[in-house]
């Protein structure tokens, strides 16, 4: 990605009276957890990809949604796990690795 962490940005843009949200980001971390979100729904669309001029790698998308779909949060809620939940997590993320491997080297 060319565009400096500190220069990515996500705007979302809708108006009182329409059904429609524009979201626009460069941002990398954005613009994956919405490519997902066009895969799993009929409901967000990407309808816009930027690249560089005379390259084609992507800085930039612009996607649709219906605006019901933008929701905004009034706190940060801290999770807290126990020991053993932090655990037996580690033990699905190393099981799910070793698994991912396994099936990469064939």
């Amino acid at each position: 990605m060319f565009i400096q962490l500190d220069e990515q940005e996500t705007t979302i843009q809708f108006s009182r009276e329409g059904g429609k949200a524009v979201v626009w980001t460069s941002d990398s971390t954005v613009m994956t957890k919405l490519d997902k979100l066009v895969q799993k729904s009929k409901q967000w669309k990407c309808v816009e990809e930027q690249c560089l001029h005379g390259d084609d790698r992507v800085i930039a998308k612009r996607y649709e949604v219906n605006k019901r779909l933008i929701s905004f949060r009034s706190d940060i809620v801290a999770r807290e796990i126990t020991d053993e939940e932090r655990e037996a997590a580690s033990e699905r993320f190393k099981k799910y690795h070793e698994e991912k491997r396994a099936k990469s080297s064939f």
